[in-house]
């Protein structure tokens, strides 16, 4: 089926509310949103690297660049058709009154930062390039002409400004009804403004062709990458706009997207669109390794990789090694919060919160554990993670033989108040919170496992090995009759939203299917008590997954994902909500994928909590181990697997049938259910065929 969203109504949130309404595409750095103006259809322009970087608390963060007034026939522009085509990364407008029609195709180049705009019918159309000019307006700006080409540009710079940024926009009207507009950055290229008049006065038909037909060979490859069918379309065509919006933001390798991504049409988006380290930042890229679109992480790592530096100030001012980060953070190793005169916590906002670096370490881990790359481990995932460990193994204190972390706390505290209210106060001495112990023994064994693969730092690894042995279970207490996880050891027992206290189940993969009876009646319990109903303000995005893990009922959970999707989607297929935007993209492909295939255990597990009123077939969804796995569900009833060994190693797979045919490269091997799941060896290319028999 194709998945597009169709928008029917004039777009009034974007250029208003930071989260816009219009329809979005873009090529992973700059995105076009739509907007809408007196004259007809406004082009927001908006990119990953446009920040202004200060970090005053009121003035920094992403910007964005401009818009593209495209003036409509009113008469036209009352019959307001849009088509969100996420299979061609492709914007469809339609225009019509009476037997007059104007169609207009917006393209934001795959292979560079270029707007293609493509109109024909009974009006012509004539586009003017704004810099950004909406109310109150940071930076610098204005319009330019050189050499015969025209744009506008917006600076961010000054002496408080720890690193400058410069764009430039460009544009012109090729014949045909053709408009074409270049935007760069000085952090694209050393001359942006050059770069723009180059691009836009040498850009032919032909040019304008080929970059039309490098477009279309991009998405047709992305979309081979992984594939997902199910008898709901909507849920179907949610979990395409989940890969579809992060291949949108999320293809320039220093300046990954923060909370509203490139979806920019405000001056100053709801947190400065930072990096929100205690899960915010890290939830849009949960199921990028599960779809198999890895590469939609290679960005993930650089602006931490850049605040490794003054994390290690943190950490030595509490006398400790490796790192210590604040909830908020941008590119290029600034905050984007201050509280000058606050007398707790170095004068920046930690919330009382000693894991945000390790946070968000965890898709790191993902990372690794699904594809078992070297190289990415060497120079990127290892050397994070051991930054990470080396400031939880000092700051940490043993207690009667087992570690403690102390003044941790587990929800945000205030810490940047001269005082401290009478609810929050008992909090900021949180000790052993869930979250920081599950995300410990997420980490750990993920650091041991890629040191022993580089042959490297077997001393610290035994030392990590100790650590690990010695850290202490997680906290439970008996509430309303039941035997539940305790948000903390001492501390904060309970929270009545979000999902601080179940993270250890997910992202931090502590509890599942193969977990003990009494772990699965603790999660449970908790979650029964906490996510009744799948809804909150906050952190949804792991909601379903931290369900499918302990083998929540899934009919329960469609229908309640269902709803989620009708209460807060918008026609664009974002949703509004309060606590971010980008991060709730990922809701619904994460929900399905942990429902279809499981992995964290050692396990492969084929639909191990599927909803069996609904048909289901997927194509190389990525498994812990480098495995690639393809199943179909059909009437309620698993039909047939098949995985491919990337890297070889132990197999284990559980496939819901009790009598199965297996074979290896084509060849039958005589293996029953339950010998599979006791696993088989695999040769790196070699391909597993499960077929259930009835």
């Amino acid at each position: 089926m194709r998945h597009v969203a169709i928008i029917t109504s004039r777009p009034k949130r974007s250029g208003s509310s930071s989260i816009p309404d219009g329809a979005i595409t873009g090529n992973g750095d700059l995105a076009v949103i739509l907007g809408n103006s007196p004259e007809g259809l406004r082009v927001f322009l908006s990119k990953t690297d446009v920040w202004f970087a200060v970090e005053q608390e009121s003035e920094g963060g992403l910007r964005p660049v401009g818009y593209i007034d495209i003036p409509v026939p009113r008469g036209m522009y009352r019959n307001y058709r849009v088509e969100q085509d996420m299979d061609l990364g492709l914007l469809r407008c339609g225009f019509s009154h009476g037997k007059k029609a104007l169609r207009i195709a917006i393209r934001v180049a795959a292979e560079e930062n270029a707007v293609l705009i493509e109109a024909d019918g009974d009006a012509e159309i004539d586009p003017v390039l704004y810099a950004y000019d909406l109310g109150e307006t940071t930076g610098r700006g204005g319009v330019f002409n050189e050499k015969g080409v025209s744009g506008v540009f917006r600076s961010f710079d000054g002496e408080n400004c720890l690193y400058e940024t410069h764009v430039f926009a460009a544009g012109r009207k090729l014949t045909g009804g053709r408009y074409y507009a270049f935007i760069a950055t000085n952090h694209d290229c050393e001359d942006p403004k050059r770069e723009a008049v180059e691009k836009v006065a040498g850009i032919t038909p032909d040019r304008f062709g080929a970059l039309t037909a490098s477009h279309a060979a991009f998405w047709r490859d992305f979309w081979s990458r992984s594939r997902f069918t199910v008898s709901d379309p909507e849920l179907e065509t949610r979990w395409y706009a989940s890969q579809y919006f992060l291949a949108v933001c999320a293809r320039n390798g220093k300046y990954p997207p923060g909370l509203y991504a490139n979806f920019v049409t405000v001056e100053r988006p709801n947190w400065h669109s930072d990096y929100h380290l205690n899960y915010n930042y890290q939830a849009p890229f949960y199921a990028a390794c599960s779809s198999n679109h890895t590469e939609l992480t290679d960005c993930y790592l650089s602006p931490l990789e850049e605040f490794v530096p003054r994390g290690r100030t943190f950490a030595e001012k509490l006398g400790c090694g490796g790192i210590l980060f604040p909830c908020g953070i941008a590119p290029g190793g600034y905050m984007t919060e201050a509280a000058p005169g606050a007398k707790y916590e170095f004068e920046r906002p930690f919330m009382g919160q000693k894991n945000d670096a390790l946070h968000a370490a965890d898709i790191a881990v993902f990372r690794w554990n699904a594809t078992r790359n070297v190289d990415y481990a060497r120079e990127h995932a290892y050397p994070y993670l051991k930054e990470c460990l080396a400031f939880f193994t000092d700051y940490a204190v043993l207690e009667d033989g087992v570690y403690a972390i102390p003044d941790d706390s587990v929800h945000e505290a205030p810490y940047y108040r001269d005082d401290f209210d009478e609810e929050t106060y008992p909090y900021i001495h949180d000790k052993n919170n869930v979250l920081t112990l599950g995300l410990l023994r997420l980490c750990i064994p993920a650091a041991i496992d890629m040191a022993q693969t580089l042959g490297i730092d077997e001393d610290r690894c035994a030392a990590w090995r100790d650590f690990l042995k010695k850290l202490p279970d997680f906290p439970t207490f008996i509430r309303k009759g039941q035997e539940v996880y305790r948000y903390t050891e001492k501390g904060q027992a309970w929270h009545p939203d979000n999902d601080v206290g179940q993270q250890h189940i997910f992202p931090c993969g502590c509890v599942g299917l193969s977990s003990s009876e009494r772990e699965l009646r603790l999660a449970r319990n908790t979650v029964g008590q906490r996510l009744f109903g799948f809804k909150d303000c906050n952190a949804v995005s792991s909601f379903y997954a931290i369900g499918a893990r302990i083998g929540w009922d899934p009919a329960y959970m469609i229908d309640r994902l269902r709803e989620f999707n009708a209460e807060t989607g918008m026609a664009n297929l974002l949703h509004d909500m309060p606590g971010g935007c980008l991060e709730y993209c990922v809701v619904n492909a994460l929900a399905l994928n942990e429902m279809a295939l499981q992995s964290h255990q050692g396990t492969v597990r084929i639909f191990p909590d599927w909803d069996v009123r609904l048909d289901c077939a997927y194509e190389r969804l990525r498994a812990d181990g480098a495995f690639l796995v393809s199943a179909e569900m059909k009437n309620g009833k698993a039909v047939k697997a098949e995985i491919v060994s990337e890297k070889g190693g132990l197999l284990r797979v559980a496939f819901p049938a009790e009598t199965i045919s297996v074979s290896v490269n084509g060849v039958p091997v005589g293996l029953s259910a339950e010998a599979l799941e006791g696993g088989i060896a695999t040769a790196p290319g070699d391909t597993v065929t499960i077929t259930a028999i009835r």
